[in-house]
């Protein structure tokens, strides 16, 4: 096939085809792997093992695009579109880059061969969402697919990209694909190992860099990049706290005052500039100049500034302006050399007066301190895939799907108003009714909301929801956190755009939104949102990279350096996405603008309370305290808008405060934060004592008689060393110290001792250690406190708390297998007659070892005998995993379908731990291999009823397909009733072949699980809990008003079942349902009597699970006549009740 122009307009693109075909590559998986990293060099591995396509049309011409998971493309618009790895890297400070490949292994691939015999797809630039679709030109490069060869191009590279709080940033391609399109061959790289090596680094400058620009706010940032090192100087650089910079217009400085008091309680070294100082100005120019100075000259003690807010519109602090939009980006960007990586999270609160600035500031006080009036709304979502219809069904749908599959369900206790396009939410965003509906969300209340598809200046447009109705909305003191992936919402150089009207709305409206000040692009906002990968309908978190969705809910294993969790982080997350996909990411830098507070923090959903606890004073003088709260918790001590300290909680929770001595008696804040949590505010009595004052200053843990490991762990003897500090202004004489606790898991051996003087200011230590013995038993990282209470001669007494972190171990298992290969017939199933072994992996994820451990294991069938109960663990390092051995058999009369149940015990005699294992002996499945309906009481659709399939298959000879010639509007059905004896899952595998609008859908019980649609490459597996009873299993191809592609059905295939009492699926007793069916067998007609005054509807299905007959409104009796039919078992199904029966027909 040949195309003879550059350019040609054509209509929306559609796959069209169930025939296109995974390759299969001679490698066992597609996998990128870091094998080795220093600062001056890293080495990495990539691995090819499939390669999925998929056919698509566009106008009268057909294509053929090449997906692999979790890879772009960045081909030349008009040349083949070939999957690209991208990452971003790091350089160190002063390097040059070299590459070498040490090795590569490739395979040449003919297409035709898979039976693709049409040209790849042609690369074609992202589409604006302020452009119709279907007018973009599409691009084919003659030239490029008239070409007899491999087009040759370099298989890796790095592209400089820019710097960001002194990292410089680059882009990472792995390029393994070159193709012939006259031949109609790929060559693929299947195995690629690279050097990458970074010479002439600037150590010192290196160093420098890290520590003067260091903000800890900053560190995930780089985390993103696959070779970032952490900076081993960490005792100089991560200091806390962080510094937060307000520029604004004179007028609004007493409108701003509650804020700063707040963030300075909050943690925050607060920097105020106003643009009639002269260091400050009223340019962008002095502007830019006055932040960069602070981060030019930033030390460790005093660290550059990490997040600004701009108060005021653009008219009172002017904004940058790049011809087609403002960008407040360029405010900070500092050390790039004029690049647009910021080196700070930035927002605005645009006002033009101090009216509009009190309300934006009473939002955001009401949010972070958490004193809503009924914080609940926080549980509601708004997901919107607005209309477009070439877009819409892929992008738009894509984005929220991935976020309510991931993130934002009631898994995660949300309630959520999804609106897709198209079909598979109760009001789509293209009926007429959306509109209304999502303003009537938000009014009430919405915790976070987003939206993607098309905007103006004034709004989202379709749905409509624009700055005229904001006015109507009602959801006093009930503000969540908007996202609009659109067009120019947040354009704030027109009068009121969006963004602006709906924060400076006051008592409605939303305390934070994120938008665009110009047009964006349908690809790059949904890399934004979802991450760097294949674009999709339904994509994967394993297809994508990380973007906002994983980085502001980190619940797939990210490490904390990956959580972005502030709405200015936010912001950086969703353009690094788009920097990795290699997209318009300067223009993605610029127009992307928050209004609102850059380290604001959103709830998603209701917060829990933040556990914290401390003393309740202390003395004038005092230069240390200690908070105990929960891991990664931000605690800030300040007195009189003074911030003392702020730091981080690590792992113990536990956080020792320093700062100058306290010289004036008062009141301190005590202000704690941490994400998805409500905020702690406490305060500490500061006390002048008129004389000697000891307190407590600091101690070491000798474990010399446990594991010597300097912690206290379970079952240890422990000597603790007290250091005592007079903070008096007088000399403390005769010093008596007396430890004491209430804490069940420590005993108390040497408690008192005596100090003959403590000198006023002097530290000194006890002359003997505090000893006590940890229990046997104690859960891990158990704080336990401990109580000093110290007197002199004078008879002064002053207690302080000292707290003692306790490590135990926590056992637990990893896996639970069926090792069935050597003993057994390796099927990975328990079966009748099989002798074979269970594994269990056990692990151990608490703070200390364990050892002489013992496993067992039992079974309560009595079809199982289980040959060895025990295995025995000789020691379980902190987090170490070892495999326990149990050998069964399994008699050779167990039933199909027999329920075994296996209780593991592990311990030490102390610390246990309980499971029990659930497995069916055999599998209870459908395949389809009778070649009809008869295994089970399936009930087919009458109309349009699956058949029997034995050309698209997954296993053995047969699938089911939904019905043939299935009219549009119409439905195929294929159910199933069945008691489920104990909780398990179901599962089977789905071919789907159909346009984006007509799906495959799967009920439980009425309750849809998951719809499918489009062209499938290959059969796919899906799984469902189910829990114990009767339900009905539903599977239903399902056409819309009009349209079809491919082959316009749906295949299922070896449906595995939970537990199943196989009995009730053929056949129910009568007498628990008030019916009664006679004669049966039968030779014709039967008779169905109902002991109820009910109407009920008797359906009747023949051998094939057709439907061939429907009696409704039936009571009392009913006569169904057979005789035309031949002979056989047939299923009576009997509504409301679902009910079914089977009748044998002779």
């Amino acid at each position: 096939m040949k195309l003879s122009k550059l350019v040609l307009a054509l209509i929306t693109l559609v796959s069209i085809s169930v025939n296109a075909q995974d390759i299969k590559l001679t490698e066992t998986s597609n996998q990128f792997v870091i094998t080795s990293k220093s600062l001056s060099e890293f080495t990495f591995v990539n691995h090819l093992s499939e390669i999925n396509t998929l056919r698509v049309k566009k106008d009268a011409n057909e294509f053929v695009k090449l997906i692999v998971s979790g890879y772009g493309e960045n081909a030349k618009k008009g040349n083949a579109e070939l999957p690209v790895l991208e990452e971003l890297i790091n350089i160190p400070f002063g390097a040059t880059v070299a590459i070498k490949i040490l090795n590569k292994e490739e395979q040449i691939i003919s297409l035709s061969d898979y039976g693709i015999d049409n040209l790849v797809f042609p690369s074609q630039p992202s589409i604006s969402k302020g452009e119709n679709a279907e007018d973009a030109p599409f691009y084919f490069n003659q030239a490029y697919y008239s070409f007899d060869g491999f087009y040759e191009t370099d298989i890796v590279t790095t592209e400089l990209l820019g710097k960001m709080r002194g990292q410089q940033l680059a882009r990472l391609s792995v390029a393994p694909f070159q193709y012939n399109p006259t031949t109609n061959e790929l060559k693929v790289i299947t195995k690629l190992e690279v050097k990458i090596t970074f010479n002439n680094i600037d150590l010192e400058g290196h160093k420098t860099n890290q520590q003067k620009y260091y903000s800890p706010e900053f560190n995930h940032l780089f985390k993103t990049c696959i070779n970032y090192i952490p900076s081993q100087q960490k005792d100089v650089i991560t200091t806390y706290p962080v510094k937060y910079v307000i520029i604004a217009d004179p007028a609004f400085q007493a409108a701003i005052q509650p804020l700063v008091d707040w963030k300075t309680r909050k943690g925050f070294m607060v920097v105020q500039g106003y643009t009639n100082d002269p260091l400050v100005g009223n340019t962008t120019t002095s502007i830019h100049a006055f932040i960069k100075n602070m981060y030019d000259n930033a030390t460790p003690s005093d660290p550059a500034p990490t997040y600004l807010l701009i108060v005021g519109d653009d008219g009172q602090v002017p904004s940058f302006d790049n011809g087609s939009h403002l960008s407040d980006m360029y405010y900070c960007e500092f050390d790039g050399g004029g690049d647009f990586y910021p080196e700070m999270y930035y927002g605005r609160f645009s006002a033009t007066i101090p009216e509009q600035v009190q309300v934006q500031v009473q939002k955001t006080l009401t949010h972070e301190q958490y004193t809503f009036t009924d914080p609940s709304f926080l549980d509601e979502v708004v997901l919107v895939a607005g209309v477009d219809a070439s877009m819409a069904p892929t992008y738009g749908n894509g984005q929220i799907n991935y976020g309510t599959d991931n993130y934002f369900n009631a898994a995660h206790g949300l309630t959520i108003h999804n609106y897709l396009y198209g079909s598979g939410t109760p009001i789509t965003s293209d009926m007429p009714q959306a509109s209304a509906a999502i303003i009537a969300d938000v009014s009430a209340g919405v915790g976070f909301a987003n939206y993607s598809a098309h905007c103006g200046s004034s709004g989202w447009s379709d749905p409509s929801f624009e700055t005229s109705d904001i006015s109507g909305l009602q959801n006093f003191d009930q503000y969540g956190v908007m996202i609009g992936n659109c067009c120019q919402s947040n354009k704030f150089d027109v009068a009121v755009c969006f963004g602006e009207a709906i924060l400076r709305a006051s008592n409605k409206g939303a305390v934070a939104y994120i938008g665009g000040s110009n047009n964006t692009y349908w690809n790059e906002d949904f890399w934004w949102a979802v991450g760097n990968g294949s674009i999709s309908a339904n994509p994967t978190y394993a297809g994508t990279g990380l973007a906002v969705y994983d980085c502001l809910m980190h619940e797939n294993g990210e490490q904390q350096d990956d959580w972005f969790i502030t709405t200015g982080q936010m912001l950086h997350s969703g353009n690094l996405a788009v920097t990795q996909a290699g997209g318009s990411e300067q223009y993605y830098w610029e127009i992307y603008h928050l209004m609102g507070d850059p380290s604001l923090m959103p709830y998603i959903g209701v917060p829990t309370l933040l556990v914290a606890s401390h003393g309740a004073a202390t003395p004038v003088g005092t230069t240390t305290f200690t908070v105990t709260t929960e891991e990664n918790a931000y605690v800030a001590i300040s007195m009189n808008g003074v911030l003392f300290d702020a730091q981080l909680a690590d792992a113990t929770g536990i956080v020792n405060l320093t700062f100058p001595a306290i010289s004036n008696v008062g009141v301190a804040d005590i202000v704690i934060t941490k994400q998805f949590k409500q905020p702690y505010e406490g305060t500490v009595q500061i006390i002048s004592p008129n004389g000697p004052y000891v307190i407590y200053s600091s101690s070491v843990i000798n474990d010399m008689a446990g594991n010597n490991n300097s912690l206290v762990d379970y079952n240890e003897l422990i000597d603790m060393m007290v250091d005592l500090h007079n903070v008096g202004s007088v000399n403390a004489t005769s010093v008596s110290v007396v430890i004491t606790t209430t804490d069940p898991y420590v005993t108390l051996i040497n408690t008192s001792v005596n100090i003959p003087l403590i000198n006023t200011s002097q530290v000194v230590s006890i002359p003997t250690p505090f000893s006590f013995q940890v229990a046997s038993f104690v859960p891990d990282q158990h704080i336990a406190t401990f109580t000093l209470t110290i007197s002199d001669n004078l008879g002064n007494t002053w207690t302080s708390t000292v707290n003692v972190l306790l490590n135990a171990p926590v056992l637990d298992h990893t896996n639970f297998t069926v090792a069935d290969a050597v003993l057994g017939n390796g099927n990975g199933v328990l079966d009748a007659g099989e002798t074979l072994d269970l594994v269990v992996d056990v692990t151990n994820t608490g703070h200390a070892g364990i050892a002489s451990l013992i496993a067992t294991l039992g079974c309560l069938s009595s079809y199982v005998t289980v040959n060895s109960t025990t295995s025995n663990v000789a020691s379980l390092a902190v987090n170490g995993q070892q495999a326990t051995t149990f050998n069964i058999t399994i008699n050779p009369n167990t039933p199909v379908g027999t329920f075994a149940e296996f209780p593991f015990d592990l311990t030490d005699g102390f610390y246990s731990y309980n499971n029990t294992f659930s497995q069916v002996i055999g599998i209870i499945d459908e395949d389809y291999e009778t070649g009809d309906f008869t295994q089970y009481a399936w009930v087919n659709d009458i109309d349009y009823p699956w058949t029997i399939d034995n050309v698209n298959v997954y296993e053995g000879s047969n699938s089911t397909k939904s019905g043939a010639g299935l009219p549009d509007n119409k439905v195929s059905n294929l159910e199933i009733n069945v008691d489920v004896t104990a909780p398990g899952d179901i599962s089977f595998y789905k071919f789907v072949s159909s346009e984006q609008y007509d799906f495959l859908q799967f009920y439980i019980d009425g309750n849809k699980q998951g719809e499918w649609s489009g062209i499938d490459n290959s059969w796919s597996f899906v799984s469902f809990p189910v829990t114990v009873g009767t339900h009905n299993f539903e599977w239903e191809y399902d056409k819309d008003g009009s349209v079809y592609y491919g082959e316009d059905c749906a295949w299922l295939d070896y449906i595995v079942f939970p537990p199943i009492d196989l009995g009730q699926t053929t056949n129910i007793d009568e007498a628990n349902f008030n019916f009664e069916l006679f004669p049966n067998p039968t030779m014709g007609s039967f008779n169905l009597t109902f002991n109820d005054a009910k109407n009920h509807t008797v359906e009747v299905f023949d051998t094939n699970g057709k439907r061939i007959s429907s009696l409704n409104n039936q009571s009392v009796k009913t006569v169904v006549n057979l005789t035309e039919y031949s002979a056989g078992t047939y299923t009576i199904k009997v509504m409301p009740e679902a009910i079914t029966y089977q009748i044998v027909k002779q």
